[in-house]
This record gives structure tokens, sequence and C-alpha cells, in this order.
């Protein structure tokens, strides 16, 4: 197969609608140097093959049509709703355990809240980037799960949340109680428990100033026990 330099300068095009910015910058290269030279040589024949096949107006259809469908799932609250919990993690988290991870989609996260203030559906190219993040699974159970406390309820800090000197000081010992449920977005991933549940937020009052904290680092305080002090 001879590669025209026709096919380059439409692989660009293509590559530029489908967001392959990556591929268009080399194919613009590719072009230029079949122009100086006249022809590839067999190992840049195949690499240029394969990025007309990635950047083919085939892709762009099948793109399209996968755009579309995003567009009017975006008007499904529930398709919606979902898209967003992700942004806002993405946009937020600082989370050192999968921070590269997180930091290469945060543009896309941004880019999805920004659309979605200014009224319209964002691109199908970076929801799918969240959609498809490997942390993403792991969020949707803690998306699905209602917050397992209510307000107005008393609780306190778990043990394990504080410092072998903190202990002995007798901070986990502190109690206070919820003031607003979910406060803030989620901004840490982590394996939901039926017990100590996910990374949902709450704002808890406590008699040294209000705190806000995730639902895995509290717990209800008994009253029984409480009742006993």
């Amino acid at each position: 197969m001879t590669i025209t330099r026709h096919q380059l300068h439409r692989a660009v095009i293509n590559a530029e609608k489908l967001g392959n910015n990556r591929d268009a910058s080399t194919i613009r290269d590719m072009a230029k140097s079949l122009k100086k030279w006249g022809k590839f040589t067999p190992r840049q024949s195949e690499f240029a093959k394969v990025l007309l096949e990635r950047n083919s107006d085939e892709k762009v259809k099948e793109t399209d049509g996968v755009q579309d469908a995003h567009r009017l799932g975006w008007e499904n609250s529930e398709y919606r709703d979902w898209i967003m919990f992700l942004a806002r993690f993405f946009s937020k988290s600082q989370q050192t355990a999968y921070i590269h991870h997180i930091q290469n989609r945060r543009v896309a996260a941004n880019f999805i809240i920004a659309s979605n203030i200014g009224g319209s559906c964002p691109p199908w190219k970076h929801c799918e980037r969240l959609l498809t993040s490997k942390l993403s699974a792991r969020l949707r159970k803690i998306y699905d799960h209602p917050p397992i406390y209510t307000a107005g309820e008393l609780v306190a800090i778990r043990a394990s949340e504080f410092t072998h000197w903190e202990m002995q000081q007798g901070s986990h010992l502190a109690m206070g109680f919820i003031t607003e449920i979910e406060p803030s977005p989620v901004d840490t991933v982590g394996t939901y428990n039926k017990t100590k549940g996910g990374t949902k937020t709450y704002k808890v009052m406590f008699p040294t100033g209000e705190r806000t904290l995730r639902e895995n680092q509290i717990k209800l305080v008994s009253r029984k026990n409480h009742n006993k002090e």
C-alpha cells in the first residue's frame, strides 16, 4: 500500500476530530517527511498504516455515533449525576496512592464540570476517560450506597485514626453530633465496607469545634456506653 500526502492530511483532520492530538502532530511531521524525501522507509510505512487506521473516516463515524448516544444519555439525571460524581472526585482529590492516575484525568474532569456549569453536554472523550478509570468500580460502590449515618446522631472518631500519643491524651474519647451529610464531594477512594461504609463526608460538631470527616473515619456512640459516662 502506497501512502499519499492526501491520506496523511485527511488523517490529521480525523485525528483532531477524535482528540488524538499527539497522532495529529506525528502525522503532520510524516507528511513533511514524505514531501521532502518522496517515500517512506518500510518501518515508516508500517507506522503510518497504524496511524491511518486509528484515525480513519470509519473511526470518526463510529465516534460520532457514540457522541450522539452520549448526548441523549446526558439528559438522563442518573447518567449525568454519576459522571459529575467522578468529575468532582478527579478534580479535587489529592490521594497520594493514585495521584498520577488522578492528575492525568484532572483536565478532563475540570472540562466536564465547566461544561455542566455552562449548561452544555461535555464531549464523550472526557467522560470516557473517567468512566474507564481503574478507580471507577470502587467509586461506583461508594456512589451507589446511601450515607449510613443521619443528621443528629452522636458519633466518635475511630481509634484507628489516632496516633499512639493522641490515644494517650484521650483524643479518641471525644464525641460529636452530625450536623450535615455530604457537605463536600468525595475526594478519597477506598473499598466500601458494610460496617464502616465508604468515603462520603459528614460535618461533625465536637466540643472543640466542627470537623469534616469521611464515613469510614467515624462510628456511632453506643447510647448505653454514653449514659455510663
